[in-house]
């Protein structure tokens, strides 16, 4: 056995964090020489088992394997994000206890999952401690290409919220960026990535500017100089987020609620809890000494971290274990 093939539910053609970690994970592993390596996206029970080689078989895919046969990769835990789907509901609604019982069925499959896996990466320390004494496990963490980033060159607060934008791909609390976006109209709000016909009229306010899919990624999210990111309290994502390592690579502070928090480095990462929170702290931000201090810290932590050369090694060290 000398080739890995990874296996995601998702097509490649998705825009989402679970995508990106496998396509991010693969371009890693062909720079440190590791070749022999393929994707099998959109599998399902009715899929042909690859043979003679490692699966590593992204989130809960490895229920679709023998026992003792592949790596799982955990980029969050299903039970914890299902459950928190029952606070959007009042305690008489059926979606409440639809959404209970939906995960307690993650709890045993997420068990049997990993319990019958040969090895766990873990996508963050906290699911790390979720499951480390259920098998042997390691934490690769979501990590950012440091020379892909520059830092922001942005003199003035200018507010990126990242996307996609599309209904069942983003967490992000509407109703919190509009009262923001409203409350202070001297800040320009620039959302980027796909943007749906919902979001857009909700949040076509004066001072937002909706730059779509961008081609060059990097450039624009330093164009900004904060990232806002309000999950809300319905959110239960341990893993940890992309999208605030990049703007951490960029040297830009990111805020958001305790729930978007989940996940991430402590202290360097700006948590509020109520709308007026947010709008103090986003003026607090204008300020650029300190938009420049947070900024600072929360790269070093980055490169320190979440740096890509250091995580792919982590995930050929676990690889060795099992290849010939």
């Amino acid at each position: 056995m000398n080739k890995v093939v990874m296996t995601t539910e998702y097509s490649l053609n998705e825009s989402n964090g679970s995508i990106l970690r496998v396509k991010r994970q693969v371009e890693g592993l062909k720079e440190n020489n590791l070749n022999n390596v393929s994707i099998m996206d959109n599998f399902n029970k009715n899929s042909i088992k690859p043979k003679d080689s490692l699966i590593h078989a992204q989130q809960l895919t490895g229920k679709f394997f023998e026992k003792k046969t592949y790596i799982a990769d955990i980029h969050g835990i299903a039970e914890l994000e299902t459950k928190a789907k029952t606070l959007q509901y009042p305690y008489h609604s059926w979606k409440k206890w639809a959404y209970y019982i939906k995960s307690y069925q993650y709890k045993k499959l997420e068990n049997k999952v990993w319990s019958n896996s040969l090895h766990l990466i873990c996508a963050s320390d906290a699911i790390y401690d979720r499951v480390k004494d259920i098998q042997n496990a390691t934490v690769v963490r979501p990590a950012v290409k440091m020379n892909e980033f520059n830092a922001t060159k942005c003199n003035k607060l200018r507010v990126a919220v990242v996307g996609p934008f599309l209904p069942g791909t983003q967490n992000y609390d509407w109703k919190l960026i509009s009262y923001c976006a409203k409350k202070l109209p001297e800040i320009e709000f620039v959302f980027i990535g796909t943007v749906d016909k919902f979001f857009k009229e909700k949040l076509n306010i004066k001072n937002s500017t909706f730059l779509g899919r961008v081609e060059n990624y990097a450039e624009a999210l330093s164009s900004c100089s904060v990232l806002f990111s309000p999950y809300p309290k319905s959110s239960h994502i341990i893993g940890s987020k992309t999208k605030m390592l990049e703007a951490g690579a960029c040297q830009m502070p990111v805020i958001t609620t305790p729930q978007g928090a989940l996940g991430m480095p402590d202290n360097v990462i700006l948590t509020c809890q109520t709308k007026e929170e947010f709008v103090k702290k986003l003026q607090e931000l204008n300020d650029d000494g300190i938009r420049n201090s947070i900024g600072k810290e929360f790269q070093k932590i980055v490169k320190i971290k979440y740096n890509a050369d250091i995580e792919i090694k982590k995930l050929i060290k676990v690889y060795k274990e099992f290849l010939n």
